[in-house]
């Protein structure tokens, strides 16, 4: 009786001169190609796929999943003005090339952001770190908060987008000389195209007799014009470039 071994054939006209023993000078079977190895090496690969596949769990599943209302997004977050100029980052590289440019910028930690979840405040202040002002709170315009949140809709783990933003004509504020210089501004030398750093209050003032101190968060402004007795500062940015890290998924 012969026993065929996994992986091997026998081939008729191709077996030994001598019965169990094979003799010098002849040649195995292997003219042809070798079917059931190939097959035997193709399970094998397929088995080795299957098992990475399957200690994956379904955690990959997710992440290919976009971002729906409700989910918070984990994501590295950058703005800048209407000249292109970085103002605001939570990315480190992006930060440390703003300052090698010679332009001043606020750096953050990566920021949660619910998904189409919006904001009614006017100010959200973020925790961030400006060159020579230290750590401070930031302030990070509810409209522009808000356009972020709906953005990010349907992007995945590890996708960036560019969010433009709606320009806003109530973002920008005309001063006289007079009131310039009572906030701290030299209005000689300011040019357009200057930044500045102004305060913004973080909830709206009660009234008079209210006694909570109001919060405020700074945020850098832009010499948008000027005249020969007034300034004007614009206080939007043109669009955000974010990129999601991480996703949670809403239960």
């Amino acid at each position: 009786m012969e026993c065929l071994c996994p992986g091997m054939a026998i081939v008729p006209g191709m077996t030994s001169s001598k019965k169990g023993k094979n003799t010098p000078g002849t040649r195995k079977s292997g003219s042809g190609f070798n079917w059931t190895k190939a097959a035997m090496v193709i399970f094998g690969v397929a088995f080795v796929v299957i098992m990475i596949v399957t200690s994956l769990g379904t955690g990959w599943l997710v992440g290919m999943k976009p971002a729906q209302s409700g989910d918070v997004a984990y994501c590295d977050v950058t703005l800048k003005d209407d000249r292109g100029r970085t103002v605001f980052t939570t990315n480190q590289r992006i930060f440390n090339a703003t300052l090698e440019q010679g332009n001043l910028a606020w750096l953050a930690s990566p920021m949660a952001v619910p998904v189409n979840i919006t904001t009614e405040n006017l100010v959200e202040p973020i925790p961030a770190y400006f060159p020579g002002g230290g750590q401070n709170s930031f302030a990070f315009l509810g409209p522009e908060y808000n356009q972020i949140a709906e953005g990010l809709i349907g992007m995945k783990e590890g996708e960036s987008r560019r969010i433009p933003f709606e320009q806003n004509t109530g973002f920008q504020r005309e001063m006289t000389e007079e009131e310039f210089a009572g906030i701290g501004g030299n209005f000689t030398d300011v040019q357009v195209g200057d930044q500045l750093i102004f305060g913004f209050t973080t909830a709206p003032m009660i009234g008079a007799d209210d006694n909570t101190t109001p919060g405020y968060a700074l945020r850098t402004v832009t010499v948008s014009n000027k005249t020969g007795n007034t300034v004007t500062v614009v206080y939007g940015y043109s669009v955000a470039d974010i990129s999601i890290l991480r996703l949670s998924r809403a239960s």
